[in-house]
């Protein structure tokens, strides 16, 4: 599951997992845990990842199908979740949930319960990070843009529609009850 912070996908992971029964792996969760264990917010990506993917990989031995929810501003993510699959003989599926509707996004964010790691708004940054983001609205700007996706074979739905609308989407894409592993 993919898209930028406040594009719905923490809480379309929800859904998909609570229908599917699969877990969800929530790079935020990790992410606030690291720096809850002190690691410095400069650094909390770097150390959050490798636990996002071994939680992975331990959680598809025990069986469970996995939904990873993280924004995809890398190509290594797609990489790495693709060999994770392929390791473990599971279908990958890709889903990106995407709006250029900025003022969505910041009504989202502003809604929410953040965590630690979480921006509060378009232009308010994580706790950790500080107040105000003069910047905030051009590096929304720029993630949309930044986002990877796999060259084909992927799921963009967009996430200002209803949710029964988007989860009717996501379910065709997962092939009828296929969860996205």
């Amino acid at each position: 599951m993919s898209g930028v912070p406040g594009s719905g996908k923490s809480t379309i992971a929800r859904h998909v997992g609570s229908r599917y029964g699969a877990i969800v792996v929530d790079l935020d969760v990790i992410r606030s845990a690291v720096l809850d264990g002190g690691v410095p917010a400069e650094d909390s990506g770097r150390a959050a990842y490798p636990v996002m993917y071994a939680l992975t990989r331990s959680l598809l031995d025990q069986g469970f199908s996995v939904v990873i929810d993280s924004p995809c501003q890398y190509d290594e993510i797609i990489a790495t979740g693709r060999e994770i699959a392929h390791e473990r003989g599971v279908a990958y599926k890709y889903v990106e949930c995407r709006t250029d509707d900025l003022t969505a996004i910041d009504n989202r964010l502003g809604a929410r319960v953040p965590m630690r790691s979480q921006r509060r708004g378009v232009s308010v940054l994580p706790v950790d990070l500080g107040g105000a983001d003069a910047t905030g609205e051009q590096a929304f700007r720029g993630w949309l843009h930044a986002t990877k996706r796999p060259v084909e074979g992927y799921l963009q739905v967009e996430a200002t529609e209803s949710m029964d609308l988007i989860l009717k989407e996501v379910g065709a894409y997962l092939e009828l009850g296929q969860v996205a592993r």
